[in-house]
Order: C-alpha cells, then structure tokens, then sequence
C-alpha cells in the first residue's frame, strides 16, 4: 500500500471485487487511454471477471482510492531488470477527479516506489498525443519528452501519434 496526502494506492485483491464493479468509467476517459467504450470489461460479467482475475494481487499494479472509492488504477509494466526501466500508466476513471492534481499525485508515488524500491535508472510511458491534459500532468511530474512514435495507435478508424515520455532516477531525485 502507498499512502499519498490525498490518495491511496492498493495492490488489486478479492475485497476490491465489488467497489471496482460499481464503477463505470466515462467515455472520455476510454478515448484517452484508447480504448473502445463498447469493449469496456466493465460492460459484462464475463469481461469483468477476466479482465480483473488478471489484476489480482500483481505486483506493481495499484487500484487508486480516495477514500472508499476506487477512482483509477496505476501500474509499472514491461521491468527490465538488467536496463533498469519500467513503462508507467495510470487512468483516473471519471471526470469528476481530473484536473484535482491527482495524476500528478499518482505518479509521485509511483515515481518514489519505482527509484527506490525498485532500484530502477528509468521509467518512462507513451500517451496519445491528443491527451493534452496527460501530457502536461506528465511533465509536471517531471517527464521529458523524448519523442513521437508517428501513427502508431489506430483508434476510430484513424492513425494517431504516440508521445514518449521518461524521467531519469536522477531527474526524479532533484
């Protein structure tokens, strides 16, 4: 668990079964991650229990709670232990709980957990280069772009860029 001043970050377990069944993430929050509202596993049983059963009590992945409620989810994925390096991602559900500071909550704590538990030299992410309020949230976290990985998400029936973003242990601790 991560305790942050407004937020708590737990790894996913059985007790999280039925508050994240009663939430429903707006549709804007799957056009930022990319995702297709109609494929939400949230939509059906079936694609709930899946989708969750491969969540459960994985390391490095967190459901985000302000208070009672889970209102995102954060993770590191792709560790390479000999390069050091993790990609980050984090989703906040609904609008109700954007532009409060929270992403850039999210990722302080992550950021900490990643150089000092984890010992990592870097972690970086991709995000959609129409996700301007992630992009700006990222780099009051302290990532730098690095660059743009051109059309490489096709989302609606259109190509989109992808924005890399990293932040070095060094970065991070300055």
């Amino acid at each position: 668990m991560i305790k942050t001043k407004n937020l708590t970050l737990k790894i996913p377990s059985q007790d999280h079964y039925e508050l994240l069944r009663n939430v429903t993430p707006c549709d804007e929050f799957y056009l930022m991650v990319g995702d297709d509202p109609k494929e939400s596993p949230f939509l059906s049983d079936e694609l709930f229990n899946e989708s969750f059963s491969r969540l459960l009590y994985k390391e490095n992945h967190w459901f985000v709670f302000k208070g009672k409620e889970i209102i995102g989810v954060a993770f590191l994925h792709k560790i390479e232990a000999n390069d050091k390096r993790a990609r980050y991602a984090v989703g906040i559900y609904n609008q109700d709980n954007w532009d409060k500071g929270y992403g850039q909550e999210i990722a302080a704590a992550v950021l900490k957990y990643a150089f000092q538990n984890l010992r990592l030299h870097k972690v970086d992410l991709r995000v959609l280069a129409y996700n301007k309020r992630a992009i700006a949230s990222y780099g009051k976290s302290g990532f730098v772009r690095e660059g743009i990985l051109r059309e490489n998400a096709f989302i609606n029936n259109e190509w989109h860029d992808d924005v890399v973003m990293s932040i070095l242990c060094h970065e991070f601790n300055n």
